[in-house]
């Protein structure tokens, strides 16, 4: 399915996205997102048991950066960089994303990722993908906040 086909583009999607969620960072200032980020990839850490073996995490601000992008996340394991697109996303899509693309460094650990790896239903993806919502849905029944 090419989701970017039906909106035109994913510069516009992502402008729709943000008019239709009403989504900026006065809803929920930056400081505080980055505070339950923290606690939201300190709780997949723990769940995912990755010890200290973490990828360098850039949380991104950058507009021009989501409309780059071919998603909003990505993890490079030849250099062990987790990028996630924060600016005007839900807080529970962005812990999503996170968790999503942890999982894939999980995967790494253990020998599992290889090129096709993240092709659309492939195994790899089909596992990041289910975990990172049962984590989302489970981090957010503590932390309720981040449906807001």
């Amino acid at each position: 399915m090419k989701i970017f086909n039906t909106y035109g583009s994913k510069e516009r999607l992502f402008e729709m996205m943000k008019k239709v969620n009403d989504l900026n960072e006065q809803v929920l200032p930056v400081e505080r997102k980055n505070e339950v980020i923290k606690e939201f990839i300190e709780f997949v850490k723990k769940k995912l048991e990755l010890g200290d073996d973490m990828p360098k995490i850039v949380i991104s601000y950058d507009e021009n950066e989501a409309k780059n992008m071919k998603s909003f996340g990505k993890y490079t394991p030849e250099i062990n960089e987790l990028r996630t697109v924060a600016v005007n996303r839900n807080l529970a899509d962005v812990c999503r994303t996170l968790g999503h693309e942890l999982k894939h460094h999980q995967q790494r650990q253990k020998g599992i990722l290889n090129p096709d790896s993240n092709d659309t239903g492939s195994d790899v993806e089909n596992e990041a993908n289910a975990f990172a919502g049962v984590a989302m849905r489970e981090f957010g029944q503590k932390y309720p906040i981040i449906f807001e």
